[in-house]
């Protein structure tokens, strides 16, 4: 597995540098980071969704340390 290191790493470091060298796509990135700086909240969806998750989790945590507290 070693040996896929440094070409990945190759192409992962080309990729950036033709998405870098495209005007077209320059602009597009460099939109999506604006709209990224003008939102109140860009992850708010991703972070209720894991929110509610933990609060599953530690809902069912809970009722795990009640049933083994009663033995």
């Amino acid at each position: 597995m070693k040996n896929w290191l440094l070409p990945i790493a190759v192409l992962g470091v080309s990729g950036l540098g033709l998405v870098f060298a495209n005007d077209r796509a320059r602009s597009r990135v460099k939109s999506f980071f604006d709209r990224l700086a003008e939102s109140d909240d860009p992850f708010g969806e991703f972070n209720q969704a894991v929110e509610s998750q933990l609060e599953y989790i530690q809902r069912t945590l809970d009722q795990l340390t009640d049933a083994l507290e009663a033995h």
